[in-house]
């Protein structure tokens, strides 16, 4: 007879199940941004010497990731469904049983997605945005070609795909940062600044032998040559970007979800807010923040809140209010209990 799954390996089955759906999520919604941008609008503005126009032909807006929307929605019920397991049936004196099931459209409930989701998709929009703003300065600021520079942006197409390649959109603005240095290095010319592009562990290095042919000979890189390696490097940030939104973000859908079905059920009179707790579980391993190894087993209220030892407050795993050196790519995750003794003190 097959044994049932313990609690923690059903949940991390299930955390992984969700984990590519919202990594697909969002490079979906970046592909939809890049087909349907207007090049032409993005030179025009650029020609014009206005910037703010060029950042909004590039058509970033948070109606564009609808999908990932869409999909931390699944994320949140998802969580909610798991914590209302843990709801005990009311049975009444006729004999019949009552299951509480979680309803994501539970005033409460909505609203907390509503607000995280929100915020969410408003950060990504807004920090991207301030990405491009910063990349089209520098192109203006450099000589380089407006056509170019929108380029640069959204990216090339792939004439075997046709799908575009490279550009900065879906990149934190220092991820942009660090495009624009690959690319300043690698048209410098200069050897010791060539050399410093082997300390970009995200680099493809299929193309580090055309850099060492550069170095020892101190021939300059083609102009065409430097745009796929910087393409192919913000391909490959773009791809840590997606994973990192992914990571992080399942586990905070999952876990707010969680809060959002317990509160459902005291709201609803089917559990005391007294007898709920919430217990902190983290992965033992190297890659695990010393103070959620810390935090592993603890237990506290359902009202309480986490304290780590840097003194950051979070309400579960993955709360942002615990600021982004606690939250970002955390694996960690919460698990709702009933404490009938608690009663009994």
């Amino acid at each position: 007879m097959a044994r049932k799954p313990t609690t923690k390996n059903h949940i991390r089955g299930l955390l992984d199940e969700l984990e590519p759906d919202l990594r697909a999520a969002f490079m979906a919604s970046l592909d939809e941004i890049k087909s349907k941008v207007s090049l032409k609008s993005i030179i025009d503005r650029l020609e014009a010497n206005d910037i703010e126009g060029a950042v909004r032909a590039a058509n970033i807006s948070p109606v564009a990731y609808r999908q990932v929307q869409k999909t931390v929605e699944s994320i949140f019920e998802s969580g909610g469904e798991e914590a209302a397991k843990k709801v005990p049936r009311v049975t009444a004196n006729n004999g019949s049983t009552a299951l509480f099931r979680f309803d994501i459209r539970h005033p409460t409930a909505e609203q907390e997605l509503r607000q995280y989701s929100s915020n969410l998709i408003t950060r990504i929009s807004e920090d991207q945005r301030q990405a491009v703003r910063e990349s089209l300065a520098n192109g203006i600021a450099q000589g380089r070609a407006p056509r170019r520079t929108a380029l640069d942006i959204v990216g090339r197409i792939n004439r075997v795909t046709g799908r575009r390649e490279g550009g900065i959109v879906g990149l934190t603005t220092p991820q942009a940062r660090y495009v624009e240095s690959m690319r300043l290095r690698l048209s410098s010319g200069d050897p010791k600044v060539l050399e410093k592009i082997f300390g970009m562990s995200r680099r493809d290095k299929r193309f580090d032998r055309t850099i060492m042919k550069a170095i020892e000979t101190g021939g300059k890189i083609p102009a065409e040559m430097i745009e796929r390696m910087a393409a192919r490097y913000a391909d490959s940030l773009l791809l840590l970007r997606g994973e990192t939104i992914a990571r992080t973000e399942t586990m905070t859908a999952f876990n707010k979800g969680q809060m959002a079905s317990m509160q459902q059920a005291i709201n609803e009179g089917k559990v005391s807010s007294d007898i709920v707790v919430k217990v902190w579980h983290a992965f033992l391993d190297e890659r695990t923040r010393f103070t959620h190894r810390q935090l592993n087993g603890s237990t506290v209220g359902f009202y309480d809140r986490f304290i780590t030892a840097r003194g950051a407050q979070l309400m579960h795993p993955g709360d942002p209010e615990g600021g982004s050196g606690e939250v970002v790519c955390c694996r960690c995750w919460m698990e709702t209990k009933i404490d009938f003794l608690a009663d009994l003190d």
